[in-house]
């Protein structure tokens, strides 16, 4: 009987030590597959609502019949704060924290197509990895980029 109780409390000693040796590597997993995660979404929502600006400006670009692509600063204007807001009037909070309106670009590259190019710096959801070991804490924010181009309408 004492033998038996000896091992188990042993072997509850050995769960310890286990856990307390995988718990950080555990832990920087799911703080990594967290962070890919919304980069993603971040990533995702931008291109999505680039793509919308681009049909706003595609559809309402073109001049008549004659097939001109005029760009006034009122489609440029509603256009942005359609990629940054989601409505054209900009009312609201943006899609992204700290996106705006400057941070989109609408071009007509030739006679035909109309481009819409994002650019938003990826907010991280832990903000700094601290450095363990002295020196700088590690920076994870990057540029994210995106560009569409559609024929005008």
């Amino acid at each position: 009987m004492d033998a038996r109780n000896r091992t188990g409390k042993q072997q509850q000693g050995l769960a310890l030590l286990e856990f307390l040796l995988t718990a950080p590597v555990l832990l920087l997993v799911v703080f990594a597959v967290s962070e890919l995660a919304w980069a993603f979404h971040q990533y995702h929502t931008m291109t999505r609502a680039t793509r919308d600006g681009a049909r706003h400006v595609a559809s309402n670009a073109m001049v008549g019949s004659v097939g001109v692509i005029f760009l006034d600063n009122g489609l440029v204007q509603e256009a942005s704060n359609l990629v940054v807001f989601g409505n054209t009037l900009g009312a609201g909070e943006p899609l992204l924290p700290g996106w705006s309106a400057g941070d989109i670009a609408v071009s007509s590259p030739d006679a035909v197509h109309v481009r819409v190019q994002a650019r938003y710096n990826y907010v991280p959801i832990i903000g700094q990895i601290p450095a363990f070991y002295g020196g700088e804490p590690f920076d994870v924010t990057f540029e994210m980029n995106g560009t569409v181009q559609m024929r005008a309408l």
